[in-house]
């Protein structure tokens, strides 16, 4: 039988019987629906979770703790319980397979507390600080701008002054600070590379006296999904602070005292430094603060001792294979180290959502598959009625393939129907769903919508809905192939 004699068929028997059809179909509808519906919501939340709160492209190693009990501690008596991280072992980690780049974190080993704010929130906030280093390089593709997520105070090369950021001289072919002085009460000439007024961004260091340059900081979006989330409320005295964007943070400056706080005091002298917001990444320590980390080094030798300058508290893996998370995750236990808790709690969080994805799936193939008994029984029912007709088509020459081509061809048009309307009914609850959340207050990580549809998803869906159709439509499709002609048309 030609393709478009079948085609002809198919559509004219469809056609005869939309009424019983499209009232089989609706269990697919309502399948495919629930399994675009639950499909999209897990790989929403999945977003969230894994991409924001969670992250499964890295691996954040730190050394193994000593446990006491209650408490673990990661050395008892000034004895560390294994080899603290270095650049040695930044190195062997750099050369696991999987692995595209090791990049070591230090955090702060002194007090500071900062304080700012005023055009945000309406006052100066004053709060302890928590503080972190980690390398520019891991980060430099996630802010808006090159370069200005860097060390500005490492010796830097030049070959005159507009090589050297602001604040800085070329001289000998190294930028050098500028001079400065906050009072000039002499009438005297200021002597050369000395300033009143440091240019720019840059300002005059007490300590110093000399131009420094706004140490850049980076902000994890966890922090400011946290404020805008409920610390806005809590700071605000049961008023709500304004709500901050990423677009008006970035390039906010303010105020830091080094080796100092509320609380504790180094026993070196402290300074004062200003800090500027540069971009958010979700690299960066998730309540506090990251700086590139020369600038940690130099801190922790100035207020904490050389030691302290050398050892690192994390080292991030930079996972180029996703197919090799669990050996690599093997090689760092089998170190002697351990994972820090965002990572262990990512990997623990990535097998509970494919769990909860595969339930969802299962409960809507469950329901596509009732639907296939459904359609299964109208297809018996409608080739009970058809007897004769099948009859004769045999008698006229067709085939007992050819019987089963259009039993088969009618399936496949209502699952591919049924396939395309459950997607679109999926798609319209998760944007009413997205529309009722809407009005609900606004908690951390909340989304713009909890949906989010691969393209793989249609083909799944539709693909279903066919193969389904099909599986329900191929005994009754044998049963009108195998009827005998001369039967058929004496009944």
């Amino acid at each position: 039988m030609k393709l478009s004699a079948l085609a002809g068929l198919v559509l004219d028997n469809i056609n005869r019987n939309r009424k019983n059809l499209l009232m089989s179909s609706l269990g697919i509808i309502v399948g495919i629906s629930a399994l675009v519906f639950f499909i999209g919501l897990s790989e929403g939340v999945k977003e969230v979770v894994l991409g924001r709160i969670f992250l499964i492209d890295q691996v954040e190693v730190v050394p193994r703790k000593i446990d006491l009990g209650l408490i673990q501690v990661d050395s008892l008596f000034g004895i560390s319980s294994q080899d603290q991280l270095n650049d040695e072992k930044n190195k062997i980690f750099a050369q696991i397979q999987g692995v595209e780049g090791a990049y070591p974190k230090m955090k702060f080993t002194f007090p500071t507390f900062a304080y700012g704010g005023k055009q945000f929130l309406g006052k100066d906030i004053k709060s302890e600080l928590i503080a972190d280093g980690l390398e520019p390089a891991l980060v430099e593709k996630e802010l808006p701008k090159a370069g200005v997520f860097r060390d500005f105070d490492a010796p830097q090369s030049c070959q005159n002054d507009g090589d050297c950021v602001a604040g800085r001289y070329c001289d000998a072919g190294q930028c050098e600070k500028l001079n400065c002085v906050t009072k000039n009460e002499n009438t005297e000439p200021l002597a050369n590379h000395t300033v009143t007024t440091c240019p720019t961004v840059s300002y005059c260091a007490a300590d110093t006296q000399k131009c420094e340059y706004p140490i850049p900081v980076i902000i994890s979006e966890q922090l400011l999904e946290l404020y805008n989330g409920g610390l806005a409320v809590a700071l605000g005295g049961g008023k709500s602070l304004p709500q901050i964007k990423k677009e008006m943070i970035t390039g906010f400056q303010f105020n830091v005292e080094l080796g100092r706080s509320a609380i504790a005091r180094s026993k070196a002298d402290s300074m004062s430094r200003k800090v500027q917001v540069v971009g958010f990444s979700d690299k960066a320590i998730s309540l506090g603060v990251t700086l590139p980390i020369g600038y940690v080094k130099r801190f922790n030798e100035k207020f904490s001792g050389i030691e302290a300058s050398k050892k690192y508290h994390s080292i991030i893996l930079k996972v180029q294979d996703q197919t090799r998370f669990p050996e690599i995750i093997k090689e760092v236990k089998d170190m002697g180290l351990e994972l820090a808790d965002k990572t262990s709690n990512a990997e623990q969080a990535a097998k509970i959502l494919g769990s909860v994805k595969a339930i969802f799936a299962l409960v809507s193939f469950v329901i596509v598959g009732l639907a296939a008994i459904n359609i299964s029984q109208m297809f018996f029912m409608l080739i009970y009625q058809r007897k004769r007709e099948i009859g004769l088509l045999r008698a006229l020459g067709a085939s007992a393939w050819d019987i089963r081509k259009i039993i088969l061809g009618e399936a496949t048009v209502i699952g591919f129907f049924g396939g395309i309307m459950g997607c679109l009914f999926g798609v319209l609850s998760g944007a009413l769903t997205d529309q009722i959340v809407a009005y609900l207050p606004k908690f951390p990580y909340k989304p713009e919508s909890f949906f989010i549809y691969p393209s793989w998803l249609w083909i799944m869906a539709i693909g279903s809905a066919i193969l389904f159709c099909l599986i329900g439509a191929f005994f009754p499709a044998n049963t009108a192939a195998n009827q005998e002609p001369s039967e058929a048309l004496t009944q």
